[in-house]
């Protein structure tokens, strides 16, 4: 799998016949939308919804259960949302396999996991999480505690602040996150294949920064 970065928590992961699109609202944030006809959108929480890529998309995931989509496992498990109150699960945590490597895309999750949900992210290849804060999503000290419990072998930090992207309220630097985590963090790249780690950094927790991706 190959894993793009758009912006705010927007990502492709791709294998060479599936493509995958996670929460791609970037309209409403004065970007544009990446959804093409072959891609499976999958949103995090129903919030995200936008219209245009629901209706431009192959198909549209926007609950639990187990899928195969092409090449490419997918499980699916409701969770407590960080402004849910404690009774509620309106987000949605994705776990991508193929080819013996897994990806999990957390969300706008509430710090404090789950059992099920922690089996399902714990030892992942790849974890992409939000650092931005803002009172919507987890900030710094929320993101390392999803870390220390799950350590996956690399993280990939999303909803951030960048200067084409408008929130309602601000959100953190990716500066704040990499100088917090005290992580290995490489140099930005443009994508990331899922299992391509220096052999030296094994056992390390790595941080990989995506550049956003221009469409």
């Amino acid at each position: 799998m190959e894993i793009e970065f758009f912006g705010a928590n927007c990502f492709r992961v791709k294998t060479k016949i599936t493509f995958l699109v996670v929460d791609d609202n970037l309209d409403k944030l004065g970007a544009k939308n990446i959804t093409r006809d072959k891609d499976t959108l999958l949103l995090t929480n129903k919030n995200l919804r936008s219209e245009k890529p629901v209706n431009s998309a192959m198909l549209v995931l926007d609950t639990a259960g187990e899928f195969e989509i092409g090449d490419v496992s997918i499980k699916a498990i409701r969770t407590r949302g960080h402004m849910d109150d404690e009774e509620e699960h309106n987000a949605t945590v994705y776990q991508f396999r193929a080819n013996g490597t897994s990806v999990v895309v957390l969300g706008h999750i509430h710090p404090n996991l789950s059992t099920d949900i922690l089996e399902l992210v714990s030892g992942t290849d790849v974890l992409i999480l939000p650092v931005g804060g803002n009172g919507f999503t987890l900030d710094v000290i929320g993101a390392m505690s999803v870390i220390k419990q799950t350590e996956p072998e690399v993280v990939i930090p999303s909803s951030y602040n960048l200067p084409n992207l408008r929130y309602e309220v601000p959100v953190a630097s990716l500066e704040e996150f990499t100088k917090a985590s005290s992580l290995s963090v490489g140099d930005p790249q443009d994508s990331y294949k899922v299992g391509d780690i220096n052999p030296e950094l094994t056992g390390q927790i790595k941080v990989v920064i995506l550049n956003t991706k221009k469409i």
